[in-house]
This record gives C-alpha cells, sequence and structure tokens, in this order.
C-alpha cells in the first residue's frame, strides 16, 4: 500500500496541495527503504549491515529530515534514501562507541562486536559511514536537483567533521567533574546537535525550501538535538537501575569515565562527601548506581538538567512558527524526546 501511495506521489511531482503524510505511511515508507536497501538475503558484510540496522531504533534523524522536507512542500520519495542515509551513519558511530566503550549490548541484543566479532563490526561501520553518500546519488537519479545534490552533500560533510571533534573533546573530558557546564554543552552540541540540524537542513534543501526556510529547520534541530542529548544522559539516573539504558547498560557513561550533565550539575552544587562519592565514580572505584542517583535528586542535578532541556526544546518549537502551518510542522513539534 505504502509504495503505491510513494509512487502516485512521485508521478504526481509538487502539486499545490500535496499529499499530506500520516505517521503511519511514513514510518511505513522508511521500513520499506531499509528493507529494500537491506533485503534479508544479504550475505557476508551486507548480513553484518542489516543487523546492525534492522529492525531499526527510533529512527530520529530520518523522521526529522522526511518531516522536514514535507513541511516545506518537498516529496518524500526525494528524501527517503538520505533519510535512510542519515541512519546509517548513526549506526556505524554507534557500532565503534560500543566496541570503544565495551558495551556488549545494544537495542537489547548482542551489539554487532559480539554478534560477529570486533574486526566485522569495524568494517561494517565503515561502510555504513559513507553509505550517506550512495544516499546522495539516489536522490540526484529521483530527479532532485543537483545543486540541492551538492548542498545536501555540503551539510552532510561539514555535521560529520563536526561530530568527530564533539567526539574527540568528549574523550579529553573523561573523569573532569570540575567541567564548566559551558564545556560540556560546547561538546553535546558537537556530538549531537550538529547531526539533528544536519537531519532537517538537508530534509530542506532536498524539499526545496528556501533560505529563511532552511535557516528556521536548522534552528529546530540543533535546539531539538540538545533537549534530546540533555534527556539522554538523564536516563541512566531516572531510578538508579542499572539493567538497561535504551537497551545499553545503565552505567555506561560511569564506566567510561564520562561527566555528563547531571553529574556536572550535581559536583557543583553537591557537598565535600558527595562530590568525593562522585569522584570515585568516575575513577572505577565506583559507587553503585543508586548512591549516584541518590545524590542527582539530593542536589536538585536531574531538575536542573530537566529544565535546561525544556528550554532548549522550547526554543525548537518556537522556531517551528518559521514555517507555514502543515501536518508536518506538527509533527516537528511533536518529535519524541528520552522519557525523562
Amino acid at each position: 500500500m505504502i509504495n503505491h501511495v510513494v509512487r502516485s506521489a512521485r508521478s504526481a511531482g509538487r502539486e499545490e496541495q500535496p499529499h499530506e503524510w500520516t505517521p503511519e505511511e511514513v514510518y511505513a515508507a522508511l521500513r520499506a527503504e531499509f528493507a529494500e536497501r537491506w533485503p534479508a538475503t544479504l550475505h557476508g558484510l551486507g548480513r553484518v549491515q542489516r543487523y546492525a540496522l534492522i529492525p531499526p531504533g527510533k529512527l530520529v534523524r530520518p523522521l526529522l529530515t522526511v518531516w522536514s522536507a514535507l513541511a516545506v512542500g518537498g516529496r518524500l520519495d526525494h528524501v527517503l534514501p538520505v533519510a535512510v542515509g542519515s541512519e546509517a551513519a548513526h549506526t556505524a558511530s554507534l557500532m565503534h562507541d560500543d566496541i570503544i566503550d565495551g558495551d556488549d549490548i545494544r537495542r537489547s541484543r548482542p551489539a554487532v562486536h559480539i554478534a560477529f566479532g570486533v574486526e566485522p563490526a569495524i568494517i561494517a561501520g565503515n561502510s555504513l559511514l559513507i553509505e550517506i553518500l550512495g544516499s546522495l546519488v539516489r536522490v540526484a537519479d529521483r530527479g532532485v536537483p543537483l545543486q540541492a545534490v551538492l548542498e545536501a552533500m555540503r551539510i552532510a560533510a561539514d555535521a560529520g567533521a563536526a561530530a568527530c571533534r564533539g567526539a574527540y573533546d568528549e574523550l579529553a573530558l573523561a573523569g573532569r567533574l570540575d567541567c564548566p557546564v559551558d564545556t560540556y554543552l560546547a561538546m553535546a552540541h558537537g556530538k549531537t546537535a550538529v547531526f539533528t540540524r544536519a537531519a532537517c537542513q538537508s530534509g530542506a534543501v532536498l524539499g526545496g525550501a528556501g533560505p529563511e526556510q532552511v535557516d528556521a529547520l536548522a534552528a529546530y534541530g540543533e535546539q531539538y538535538g540538545m533537549a534530546f542529548q540533555i534527556r539522554d544522559d538523564m536516563l541512566a539516573y531516572r531510578t538508579g537501575d542499572a539493567t538497561s539504558k535504551n537497551g545499553k547498560p545503565a552505567d555506561s557513561d560511569l564506566r567510561n569515565r564520562r561527566p555528563t550533565l547531571p553529574l556536572l550539575l550535581a559536583y557543583q552544587r553537591g557537598t565535600g562527601q558527595q562530590r568525593r562519592t562522585l569522584r570515585r565514580a568516575l575513577t572505577r572505584r565506583a559507587p553503585s548506581l543508586q548512591q549516584v542517583h541518590q545524590i542527582l535528586h539530593e542536589t536538585g542535578a536531574l531538575a536542573r538538567a530537566h529544565h535546561m532541556a525544556d528550554q532548549y526544546w522550547g526554543r525548537a518549537r518556537q522556531a517551528l512558527n518559521r514555517l507555514p502551518q502543515s501536518r508536518a510542522r506538527t509533527e516537528l513539534a511533536a518529535m519524541p524526546l528520552p522519557a525523562p
């Protein structure tokens, strides 16, 4: 059914009254694009890629790309390959993170390097990182103007470079509870917000948006990404449960000595004893996750982090006011964030 709808949209082009896609139709179109690109019959490298990608996760970046394109009157089939390519690149970064961090679980199942081995996981991750290039060729084949394709390529290249800098900066912060919050936020911007901004920008560009709409969606994606990262930081400390964080170990950040925003805020506000406990948590003489959770609650760090995420999310939705009303804009305003 969804393939028939997409084909109808391709033949219709950009109409005065474009099809108002439902979330169910968009999800179905994304799943179909994944299945077409990585069918169940694949072997070798393709099998490793498919394991990493299917079933897909939350599809945050693909949804940002698609809804951004539709919000400016673009065509769904013009952005589907890039939406899927963005998820492939994101998944590659998670595969590499799991190897570096020593995390054996991802999406509540064995991580790729556990299921297939470290070397195949690295190779498969590298191959998925460059999937965005192939996806841009596919959208050109579907009739997107080459100038828009080149601009989307520039956006992807800039985001990839910034994300690498963010990941490098994160390594330098390991164990540093005295890190200024602004320094951490700058790192989080490079690690996460540049990707969500790029997803929205590329969707807008491939959807035929003008500069003002591209800027509005870039601002939305950037602020949304910051809200998303802060909420993600909070997941491990919601209850003190060490079993999982989005299908991976909840204590991963502590084991890898990452001073996430809640820890930094608690350290700023904590007593001498609380600070000593937090320092031990980041030197692998770790107190229990429950103890850390208690300190974050007592110092108000979780509440403060929640408030900061809400501020970013509010600015993201405010940026959408520069776009015309549409179902796609409504879907962007309702994009999910990790549960606080």
